[in-house]
């Protein structure tokens, strides 16, 4: 073994100990990469790649543009709609809450892209719904957060790990969307199915049949039962821009530079939808430009500045050869490729609570090495996203599982034990899937 790839190994494993100790993700990945470059002596590069990471247009422009149209979606309520249209039949047809709240707020963080976020809209509206009908704040909240995420930002072109996996592949955010959708449903469905199961059972076991009110859950009930009026042209825009990129033709890349064309068509859709949604609130209408640059700056230091961190780390590793010795120990075996590729993302976004950073640093090691191994980098990759969400979903330090506790008046560790079997499961479904090559 070299001395660079020695030297790779004990930065990894000093900072797995520092992530353990929550040390800030950002801080670490930096101070790692630092004596990577150092060692194979392209300490000038490293600042090269800081820099224009800091201002790749593959991944600002998409991503912030994406949260400062949450952001314009909150200051107009159209997430608020969008929900409330969701969760309408559910009030007709309770057996269904408990897959129907998770499958609602799955289709919202398709469109809100942030976990968190998903969970402060979707929270308020399905949390006394499900309470009304005697379900316990725990599977509450293990719905809310098994939904809101476990993949639904997935499907959303804009999303980092979509974007990152992108340009690996040399293929559209839309076309990667369209081959990873089958392993997404997948394996989120078979997560459901088991959490549906679980809670059910759990529901027996505490003797509170469901539909049936709990003390207490009066007032919420109340508050439930308010009428609200759904105004389907605001219920529908979240949705717009995903229509309009899903939709968009080859056209549109004719009169945009080829290293632009995926992000400024993603800016494009999402500033139709800031106009679609201001036009929905006129009053509104001074407010949309704040809002979105607001969002864009909250975008910018807390999803932006792991990217760059996490490919600054990634390519300091990689100058040290250690990707290399790894993907050439892992040729001729793909269930050990495949594993690395699903549980290192998986642990590590377990460790930090967040999938970005994870899913970011896993494709630039593995998805361009994947011929090698005789892999499919797209199935490779989307393994890596998947298996850093499941990841996050069930890791303490997350906001997202945060935001559930509070919004349901629970701990942390209830509502992850409750979600633990269902991502195991799901995780083991979309393992064997991508093995067996039945996806």
């Amino acid at each position: 073994m070299s001395f660079t790839t020695f030297a790779a190994l004990a930065v990894i494993a000093l900072v797995a100990v520092l992530i353990v100790r929550r040390v800030d993700v950002r801080l670490v990945l930096t101070l790692g990469a630092l004596p990577l470059f150092i060692v194979t002596g392209k300490l000038p590069e490293m600042l090269v790649k800081f820099a224009a990471e800091m201002a790749n247009p593959g991944t600002v422009v998409p991503i912030c543009s994406a949260v400062g149209f949450a952001y314009v979606l909150k200051l107009t309520e159209c997430d608020q709609h969008l929900v409330h249209l969701l969760l309408r039949p559910l009030r007709r047809i309770r057996a269904l809450l408990i897959p129907g709240g998770i499958a609602a707020a799955y289709v919202v963080n398709s469109a809100v892209v942030s976990q968190t976020g998903t969970a402060a809209v979707v929270g308020p509206i399905l949390l006394p719904l499900l309470r009304a009908t005697g379900i316990s704040p725990v599977t509450a909240g293990s719905l809310l957060l098994l939904g809101s995420s476990m993949g639904g930002e997935l499907f959303n072109p804009g999303a980092v790990e979509i974007r990152t996996l992108a340009s690996r592949v040399h293929l559209s955010s839309t076309e990667v969307v369209a081959r990873t959708a089958r392993l997404n449903l997948m394996a989120c469905t078979t997560a459901l199915l088991v959490m549906w199961w679980l809670a059910l059972r759990a529901e027996r076991h505490a003797r509170q049949p469901l539909g049936t009110p709990k003390d207490g859950a009066g007032p919420e009930k109340n508050a439930e039962d308010t009428p609200v009026r759904v105004n389907l042209v605001k219920a529908a825009v979240p949705l717009l821009p995903l229509a309009l990129l899903f939709s968009a033709s080859a056209v549109a890349d004719s009169y945009l530079p080829r290293d632009l064309s995926g992000p400024v068509r993603i800016l494009a859709a999402m500033l139709v939808g800031v106009l679609a949604a201001g036009l929905t609130t006129p009053r509104l209408a001074g407010g949309l430009s704040t809002a979105f640059f607001e969002g864009a700056g909250y975008a910018y230091t807390h999803v932006i500045s792991l990217i760059v961190v996490a490919t600054l780390f990634a390519e300091g590793i990689r100058e040290t050869g250690l990707i290399h010795v790894l993907s050439s120990s892992l040729v001729g075996w793909p269930f050990a490729a495949l594993f690395v590729a699903e549980a290192l993302p998986w642990l590590l976004a377990f460790v930090s609570g967040t999938g970005i950073a994870p899913a970011v640093a896993v494709i630039d090691f593995l998805v361009p090495e994947a011929h090698g191994m005789g892999l499919d980098p797209v199935r490779v990759g989307a393994l890596t996203a998947l298996g850093a969400h499941f990841g996050r979903t069930m890791s303490p330090v997350a906001a997202v599982v945060a935001m559930s506790a509070a919004l349901s008046q629970t701990s942390r560790s209830d509502l992850i034990q409750r979600v633990v079997w269902p991502l195991l499961a799901g995780g083991v479904v979309m393992f064997l899937a991508v093995l067996l090559r039945v996806l």
